[in-house]
């Protein structure tokens, strides 16, 4: 009986060349559409994240008094602190900075700036990346005075690389006046967000704040996956406020709770995709039934005579359903395709471009994997036939003797 039904189902229609490819291709569309889109905003939450960690790192331990004047409340650089907050496992980089706040001045202007010490242990690959001009700061055993600026804070004051720049620190009624070398201007990855970022060696900033080498702002952390920033956050609350110690107050900070514009906007994108799946899906099934509903009336006369020879309605109904099955399976494989080519030739041909002003990113991002996209298509899928496989209880309302009189 399998066989026959099966034999039944395969068997050519007049349709084949009409509603089939139709339906096919709606369901290629469809599930190509949401691929796509599932993809790019994969993307764009992997790259932000990436920019974000980089330039900011997804957690931040520091003296909770320090965000405004972070010159005034230093922690201490110890054994026991790192201790904690690599126990978590999640922490797959740390590195330590010194911070202070300040006042860069050109020959074209002056802007606020904050000057950010750091060391060896630094990660700056992000920064390599978007060097424009010039080299990082030299982390040697002579402390050397140079800095790198951010295009934007470079383009306000009207410094050069391998120019000069005079930083003011605000002390009291007179300002204290330092001289530093411009050893390079880097892209800011962010935006705005980040752009008064500075760089220099941590000494330096150390020796403005009148901190001894121990004395730090705190540790960035970047861990091993950026989306459990938040979480692990408290852990390290919790572990600090019961295990450290020291006599500072310490604090970790997510980089989602520092910004919380950036992934707000990041979080749009779930709405997005959520509506964008929900109609290539709505659209699918309406292809998909119209589909099923033509086959069925093309074959009254067929299922009359099938009633009249004793099969089931059930098995009737499976006849359309192992049709509705091949269409399905045919279109989601060329909508996969359609899918990943598409996403292939972005991924290594660069073709949508983007605003980076605006996005923070240069073009159109993609992020492929074999685990989502095979969930998706199996729900997908599911859903689609199951609606469809609803769509046969027409063949229950077929008369047996009007349909062997249907021509």
């Amino acid at each position: 009986m399998r066989n026959l039904i099966r034999h039944i189902a395969l068997r050519a229609t007049s349709s084949k060349g009409v509603m089939v490819h139709i339906a096919t291709a709606a369901v290629a569309v469809s599930i190509a559409v949401v691929i796509v889109s599932l993809s790019v905003i994969f993307g764009f939450k992997e790259q932000i994240s990436a920019l974000v960690s980089g330039t900011i790192s997804d957690i931040t331990i520091s003296s909770p008094y320090g965000e405004r004047q972070p010159e005034l409340y230093p922690i201490r650089d110890n054994d026991s602190l790192r201790t904690i907050l690599v126990s978590t496992g999640s922490v797959a980089h740390m590195e330590r900075y010194a911070l202070r706040s300040c006042v860069a001045r050109g020959e074209e202007g002056a802007v606020g700036i904050v000057l950010k010490g750091v060391d060896a242990e630094m990660d700056d690959a992000l920064f390599v990346e978007r060097l424009e001009e010039g080299a990082m700061p030299r982390m040697e055993v002579a402390r050397r005075k140079e800095v790198l600026l951010s295009r934007s804070v470079a383009t306000k004051i009207g410094a050069k690389c391998n120019g000069r720049i005079e930083v003011l620190l605000l002390e009291g009624e007179t300002p204290r006046r330092e001289l530093f070398k411009v050893c390079g201007i880097y892209r800011s990855a962010l935006g705005d967000v980040g752009s008064e970022l500075v760089l220099t060696d941590i000494r330096n900033v150390q020796k403005l704040n009148g901190w001894d080498s121990s004395q730090i702002s705190g540790y960035g952390c970047r861990l091993y996956n950026s989306a459990g920033a938040e979480e692990c956050a408290d852990i390290l609350n919790l572990r600090l406020m019961r295990e450290y110690e020291g006599e500072e107050s310490i604090v970790a900070i997510s980089a989602q709770e520092r910004n919380p514009v950036i992934f707000g906007w990041l979080e749009t994108h779930d709405v997005n995709a959520a509506v964008i799946a929900t109609i290539m899906l709505v659209v699918a099934i309406f292809n998909m039934v119209t589909a099923l509903l033509i086959l069925v009336m093309e074959r009254t006369r067929m299922v009359g005579v099938l009633k009249s020879l004793g099969m089931q309605n059930s098995a009737i109904r499976r006849i359309f359903t192992y049709r509705a099955v091949r269409i399905i399976a045919v279109g989601v494989a060329k909508g996969d395709a359609l899918a990943i080519g598409l996403l292939m030739a972005q991924r290594y041909l660069h073709l949508v471009k983007l605003d980076e002003s605006g996005y923070f990113l240069s073009e159109v991002p993609v992020s492929l994997d074999a685990g989502w996209v095979v969930l998706v298509n199996i729900v997908f899928a599911t859903i689609v036939l199951l609606m469809t496989h609803l769509a046969t209880v027409i063949v229950g309302r077929i008369d047996v003797a009007e349909a062997i009189k249907y021509n």
